[in-house]
């Protein structure tokens, strides 16, 4: 963590909506269009925080990419919404302004530093016109048809489908990393582009739970290791299928693994940890608003537990080469197979 960083994010977290508030009332005095012309005040104040937050986590682990990719998904989420890209632009501003006559002198300037880095940076606006789930990859088709069967309330149906493949001999690993992984991006990257609402999007996760479950109970298992991991999601972090994933891919390759799911709090996690003398923690952090928290949960086990590994994976960590070094980890893994690999390197 960055020392520096960590106080101003400190600062920042105090009176977000205050600085949020200020931010976003500096663009009534825009001559230009703003966010205003698109949202109620109250919405993009809230819209506004989420930025302060993220510039706080980015701050904390002194990385500018963390604020980078945010503004980045904003950009491409406010185009796909009709909102033209300069306001992007007036917004940081209006924030960066903000913050500069809020802060001290010193703080000031590192923040001018990473906002002005992701309103300077260069950035190729993704094609939105296309589905994750095109072309003829493998079990696209399949896919295809379990996101229709899965939007459309036919949630049998979408088991089935799953279930066939299975007993036509495509693999536990390969459902979960080609099927169900890639439906829950695409259902992800249809709510970012206004093509599902949350509803829709709570929907289909919840169909992927279930599924998982389903296979979990039909998968084969390696013989015992006796290893055990505890997989949990950060304190923050809400979201859970992909810490699943990786519970379960430990579970077939021999490993006693300790799902504890979402929002789990460190000093509950160690304690975890203890009761099952576990040899490894898996941690997700899936966004960038999870990087304190996870560095948080890790200062705990090197405090309590000395001496386990500590093994996480999350998209901030998939994008950011050597994030998860910030955050104090031994290892990271972009999926679950790799995760059980990375594990067993680290477990010894």
């Amino acid at each position: 963590m960055n020392e520096s960083g960590s106080f101003i994010a400190s600062i920042l977290e105090s009176s977000t909506r205050a600085f949020a508030a200020g931010a976003v009332s500096r663009m009534t005095d825009l001559k230009e269009s703003s966010l205003l012309d698109y949202w109620p005040f109250g919405q993009v104040v809230s819209d506004t925080e989420l930025r302060v937050r993220n510039l706080a986590e980015a701050l904390a682990v002194g990385r500018p990419e963390v604020f980078q990719l945010d503004v980045d998904w904003l950009r491409a989420t406010y185009a796909a919404r009709g909102v033209p890209p300069e306001i992007v632009g007036s917004t940081l501003a209006c924030l960066r302004d903000e913050l500069i006559e809020s802060l001290p002198e010193d703080s000031a300037e590192m923040v001018r530093d990473y906002i002005e880095s992701a309103m300077n940076r260069d950035y190729e606006p993704p094609d939105t016109t296309h589905s994750l789930l095109e072309g003829d990859g493998a079990h696209a088709e399949l896919s295809r048809k379990f996101l229709l069967a899965t939007l459309e309330g036919r949630r049998t149906d979408a088991e089935q489908l799953i279930l066939d493949a299975l007993d036509e001999g495509v693999s536990v690993t390969d459902l979960h990393h080609e099927v169900l992984a890639k439906v829950q991006a695409e259902i992800g990257r249809m709510w970012q582009f206004g093509e599902a609402n949350i509803a829709e999007e709570h929907l289909g996760s919840r169909v992927v739970e279930d599924m998982l479950g389903i296979l979990r109970s039909r998968a084969d298992r390696a013989d015992d290791t006796g290893r055990r991991v505890v997989v949990a999601s950060v304190s923050g972090n809400l979201h859970e299928i992909g810490a699943r994933m990786v519970s379960d891919h430990f579970e077939m390759s021999g490993w006693r693994s300790i799902f504890l799911g979402a929002d789990t709090p460190a000093g509950d996690l160690v304690r975890m940890l203890n009761d099952f003398d576990a040899q490894l923690v898996a941690l997700s952090g899936g966004l960038g608003l999870n990087l304190r928290a996870m560095a948080e949960i890790i200062a705990v086990i090197r405090d309590q537990r000395p001496g386990t590994p500590v093994l996480v994976g999350g998209l901030p960590f998939t994008l950011i080469p050597d994030l998860w070094k910030d955050v104090g980890a031994d290892g990271w893994a972009a999926n679950a197979p790799a995760a059980v690999a990375e594990g067993a390197r680290l477990a010894g």
